[in-house]
């Protein structure tokens, strides 16, 4: 079938290529010019016929095409007399200026009226199914060392404005960081889940290189949109099996659930979601005179806290009798010091300001649950497992667990259009029966269902090295390691290279659940003038970031990447399909207006100079023009096709 969905892609391509050829074709004729080669390709032709006085032929090289015109190249025997273009009948060069302008001008409006066509037919046939976080307003996770995460931004949060301009879309989180300037300017809401209310905010920040950037990619700090997290089976219909030996294993989740909440937080993103499960902090259920509550609280090494010698002495007695089997330094302990039935008697000090800030940073992703405990509150469970005991507490700090509720019955295809899908994701949160399941976590009043909701059993996360993988498994991880491997060495900044290198060395240790999430479907369907100016849009703000050098010329798909996307989408669906073909259609027309000659807009420059001087180009004088340009359109689509290449391996 892969096979089959490629040569649907060449095809399509093919037929880009010849609507836009034959713009050309037909203005050429109805202005009186005589059109020579009609050619799909570049290069040797592998096949050719004539009908009447034009050749037409398919080239080895299916770059593009071509419509050779009488007098655009000069023979060997006109140069030798010194003809010049403008003198040869029935030549492109002979007809008036604005004559050549709607030559050249047919191509590319010839692409943009297929795209429209196409966009319409879309429209007319329902749209498409697209994921909610494509399009979603809520912010899925920030980067918790940015400026808008300092400045109290969190995920669940909305985006209305990016610089005043309305946001469409998860693309915009991109253009706004690396084409807005040095200041962006960010407007939207806090929401409340509890309550509904939602307060609007205004922050101006500075965008800044992403985490992990490669080649510049910069960021505002919002490094994902919303997203629904449904366990259930593929579109395909088949089965979504746990890997060998999944934490999820015995979790009691089932098909159709959602995650709504882990250790404490409504969760919005698998960004946020792994970010929680590797986090270094535990669930504790606190008892506070007469209200139980939860609190998250961090878990540090006995090196980074100031400890007095009856605390060690008292650790170590609770490791012997628990049968810990690390040193006393390896421990996992809470930055407090509590008697032997778990209440707290004091904060212990930490060694620096540095353990104490990593422990306790200034900005926290809750307040409220990451509030310090005071003296006198008892633990009642940790990580969802009741305790009694202080050397309980030390035991059950050593191993991560991780709290989960999810909703049941949720469907992964919705009806709701997408105007409307962000209203609904806001209110899908019971935060009622969240708190229920919640409240009395680990404790006799524990509630493991209500409603639709229920709370999954604690659930122990595996670092990535300790899964068991099939060989084929191993050999894509392998491979997908060497890919990263060589795009941090490719990075320019040795600070930044170094840092993502680190992070990619931590990757092998970080917590997995063993688990696919699905984002949920929405019914995606605007009219074909919105579809038409968003893609127009989008090919302007890449083009920009190309020129002010914010993205780097190898991320732009040459020939065979543009296949390979339409592949994509017809694996996808006859939706996604057409939508990429009109896109593809959109771009060769905008693309071909550029002012550079050997392209239709360099015709067009060239015609209207004439126009404005009265001045007609020499021969000679339009070879030095053009050649250079020819050489470097040669080179670039060598550049992009060995980038394409190269991405498969």
């Amino acid at each position: 079938m892969t096979l089959f969905y490629f040569l649907l892609a060449a095809i399509a391509l093919g037929i880009l290529i010849f609507i836009h050829e034959l713009g050309h074709y037909l203005a050429a004729r109805l202005v009186g010019m005589k059109v020579e080669i009609f050619s799909i390709g570049f290069g040797k032709p592998l096949f050719k016929w004539r009908v009447g006085e034009v050749d037409w032929q398919l080239g080895w090289l299916p770059f593009g095409g071509y419509v050779k015109i009488k007098g655009m190249e000069l023979s060997k025997k006109d140069r030798e007399k010194g003809i010049e273009p403008y003198e040869i009948p029935e030549g492109f060069f002979m007809k008036a200026p604005w004559k050549r302008v709607c030559v050249a001008i047919a191509g590319p409006l010839s692409n943009f009226i297929l795209a429209f066509l196409i966009f319409t037919f879309l429209w007319l046939m329902g749209g498409r199914e697209k994921p909610f976080s494509e399009y979603t307003h809520i912010v899925g996770w920030v980067d918790p060392t940015s400026e808008l995460y300092a400045q109290g931004l969190r995920p669940g949060d909305e985006i209305a404005k990016y610089n005043e301009k309305p946001f469409s879309g998860g693309k915009e989180h991109l253009y706004a960081a690396m084409l807005g300037g040095e200041e962006v300017k960010v407007s939207g809401y806090h929401i409340n889940y509890i309550t509904g209310n939602k307060l609007p905010f205004d922050y101006q920040i500075k965008s800044y290189l992403a985490p992990t950037a490669i080649d510049g990619i910069r960021t505002t700090g919002i490094l994902s949109s919303a997203s629904y997290l449904i366990y259930d089976r593929f579109p395909s219909g088949a089965e979504n099996v746990f890997p060998e030996g999944s934490p999820m294993e015995g979790s009691g989740i089932s098909y159709g659930d959602r995650l709504m909440w882990v250790d404490g937080e409504l969760v919005f993103s698998m960004e946020q979601l792994r970010h929680l499960i590797n986090s270094k902090q535990t669930l504790l259920t606190i008892e506070r005179g007469d209200t139980v509550f939860l609190s998250r609280q961090p878990k540090v090494y006995p090196t980074d806290l100031i400890l007095s010698s009856d605390v060690k002495a008292e650790l170590s007695d609770w490791q012997y009798e628990e049968g810990i089997k690390k040193s006393t330094d390896e421990l996992l302990v809470l930055p407090y010091n509590f008697d032997s039935e778990g209440t707290i008697e004091y904060r212990i000090r930490f060694v620096d300001e540095d353990s104490l800030r990593e422990a306790f940073p200034l900005h926290s992703m809750n307040k409220t649950l990451e509030e310090p405990l005071k003296k006198g509150d008892k633990i009642l469970a940790v990580d969802g497992m009741p305790v009694t005991s202080g050397h309980e507490i030390l035991n059950l700090l050593q191993t991560k667990r991780v709290q989960m509720i999810v909703k049941g019955k949720v469907p992964l295809e919705s009806k709701i259009l997408w105007t409307k899908e962000d209203a609904s994701f806001e209110q899908s949160f019971n935060l009622a029966a969240i708190e229920r399941l919640s409240q009395g976590l680990g404790t006799v009043n524990q509630t493991t269902s209500y409603q639709n909701y229920r709370l999954l059993a604690p659930i122990t996360p595996k670092r990535l090295a300790d899964f068991t993988f099939s060989s084929e498994t191993k050999e894509v991880l392998k491979e997908r390691e060497i890919l990263q491997r060589k795009q941090i060495e490719e990075m320019k900044d040795p600070n930044k290279r170094s840092q993502a290198m680190e992070v990619l060395k931590k990757s092998d240790h970080q917590y997995m659940l063993g688990i696919q999430l699905q984002d949920r479907l929405i019914h995606y369907n605007p009219t074909p003038f919105v579809l038409f100016f968003n893609s127009f849009g989008e090919t302007w703000m890449t083009l920009k970031a190309l020129v002010m050098g914010y993205l780097h010329p190898k991320w732009i798909s040459g020939p065979v990447g543009i296949v390979q996307v339409i592949q994509h989408g017809w694996r996808v669906g006859i939706g996604e399909a057409l939508f990429w073909i009109a896109a593809i259609s959109l771009n060769l027309g905008f693309l071909n207006l550029l002012p550079i000659p050997v392209l239709d807009g360099g015709y067009i420059v060239l015609s209207l100079y004439e126009m404005l001087t009265r001045r007609r180009l020499k021969a000679k004088t339009m070879e030095r023009i053009i050649i250079p340009f020819v050489v470097l359109l040669i080179g670039s689509l060598a550049f992009l096709t060995f980038q394409d290449i190269s991405r498969f391996f």
